[in-house]
């Protein structure tokens, strides 16, 4: 269950684990305050967080299809209203 593969929500697992990954990579960001360079020498973290939210992406994209969860109507309003929100904090900047 929850594997890519299994019969039982299949994918989960995948989305947890890129869940993790995107949250690790942004955790390191912030705690070099933005700067791509980080002290455990893995790499540009920009170039790392651009790979895991791909990744990420692929995950939800996958486990959202192989369990036939819609979210595709609600994906788009929230990401409306994400540029709506970030449209009206700059205009007060």
């Amino acid at each position: 269950m929850f594997a890519i593969g299994d019969a039982e929500w299949p994918g989960i697992s995948k989305l947890v684990e890129e869940m993790g990954e995107v949250g690790q990579v942004i955790g390191k960001l912030m705690a070099t305050h933005g700067e791509a360079v980080h002290w455990d020498g893995d790499g540009n973290l920009v170039d790392r967080l651009t790979e895991e939210m791909a990744d990420l992406q692929a995950a939800i994209w996958f486990a959202s299809e192989s369990n036939n969860l819609q979210i595709m109507e609600r994906a788009l309003a929230k990401y409306q209203l994400f540029g709506k929100w970030h449209d009206e904090r700059r205009a007060r900047a």
